[in-house]
């Protein structure tokens, strides 16, 4: 208020600050001031009023937000300002976010609301339902290839090769039949009209639909539908999904790309020679697994699994390109080394992903 004052008081030629304390009422009814300066000082005095309350309200800016998070990470600052977590697609790549979520966790990261696509819901669905990462990190683990076909029910490919029912009730499940707008952390999934090429996200209703529509890899799995709407996998367009969890108000955001290349592969657009005369028809392997074989190397590739990387390798090239694009505060890019396919080899991945988070909070806390 004395600042206030002495802006008044030099306004009406008074130097030393000698002019009254005033409130709004008393400018306008009981002290008229000069009727040259009335409206102009009534209406300096007014926003000066608020100065205080849109100065404390104001965010912290990228630099100040950089700089606080490297605080929190040493332990010398709480974290005074919301973090968004934008979790990827990528089939059994995704279960590197468990791994991420365990190194946050560790650091002692608050994490205020998550956005995931494909795998990236599934997880941080579950997540963001109360589900521990012991937990996530059980089901991930403790699954052999027999627990992963009696997921699957084949249905004549009209839509897809697997219908996705029981996977459905798999998920509803495991995350307590649960509704979105009912979970400890505020959360979204993403999805994509196949018919108009329109992303949707999905922000309330049952956690596991939402889940199994943001999956929904096209050819492989049936897709889900709503009204006229053909809804597949979000990671068709929104493989990282940044902007939703941008838009759900995050003011620091780390975002999560377990689709990221390998290691030296810079360069997405590399390629190699091959002759012409060394090309011939490929063929598939088709037998039964042997004891203690992952179920997937039994036919190397077969149709399913081409369809499936086909996809994976279009998500892959649009996540390059959009995490350069939208920007996070932080990028963490996992290349798990797997095979889409592979859900049996879990521990890989949630390694990696483990390993990649420890060694970008480690950067952003000794920047030096």
């Amino acid at each position: 208020m004395i600042f206030i004052n002495r802006i008044v008081a030099l306004l009406l030629n008074d130097p030393v600050g000698k002019a009254p304390n005033i409130s709004l009422d008393q400018t306008m009814i009981t002290k008229p001031l000069r009727s040259v300066l009335k409206v102009p000082v009534v209406i300096i005095f007014v926003c000066l009023s608020f100065l205080p309350e849109v100065l404390y309200a104001a965010p912290l800016n990228e630099p100040d937000l950089e700089k606080q998070f490297s605080l929190v990470l040493q332990e010398k600052a709480e974290q005074n300002f919301t973090l968004g977590l934008a979790l990827g697609a990528g089939a059994a790549k995704g279960f590197a976010h468990i791994g991420v979520l365990k190194a946050l966790e560790e650091a002692g990261v608050r994490i205020d609301m998550i956005a995931g696509s494909s795998m990236g819901a599934i997880i941080g669905g579950g997540y963001a339902a109360g589900l521990s990462v012991t937990e996530l990190s059980d089901v991930a683990l403790n699954s052999d290839w027999l627990d992963v076909l009696q997921l699957l029910d084949p249905v004549f490919p009209t839509r897809g090769f697997i219908d996705g029912q029981k996977i459905k009730l798999f998920l509803d499940d495991l995350y307590g039949g649960r509704n979105i707008e009912d979970l400890s952390i505020p959360f979204a999934a993403t999805t994509v009209d196949i018919l108009k090429g329109d992303l949707y996200v999905i922000n309330e209703g049952n956690l596991a639909n939402a889940a199994r529509a943001s999956s929904s890899i096209p050819i492989l799995f049936n897709p889900l539908a709503s009204g006229d709407r053909v809804l597949v996998d979000g990671g068709m367009i929104d493989p990282v999904p940044i902007d939703v969890v941008r838009s759900m108000g995050a003011d620091y955001i780390i975002a999560v790309n377990v689709l990221a290349f390998p290691d030296g592969k810079d360069d997405i657009l590399d390629f190699a020679y091959l002759s012409g005369d060394d090309l011939e028809n490929s063929k598939s392997r088709w037998r039964i697994p042997k004891a203690n074989e992952p179920w997937y190397t039994a036919g190397q590739p077969n149709l399913a699994e081409i369809a499936h990387e086909t996809v994976i390798l279009s998500m892959a090239l649009i996540a390059a390109n959009q995490v350069e694009l939208a920007n996070p505060d932080v990028l963490i890019n996992v290349s798990t080394g797997l095979a889409a396919w592979n859900f049996l080899e879990a521990e890989i991945a949630i390694k990696k992903g483990y390993d990649e988070t420890i060694k970008a909070l480690e950067r952003i806390r000794n920047p030096d």
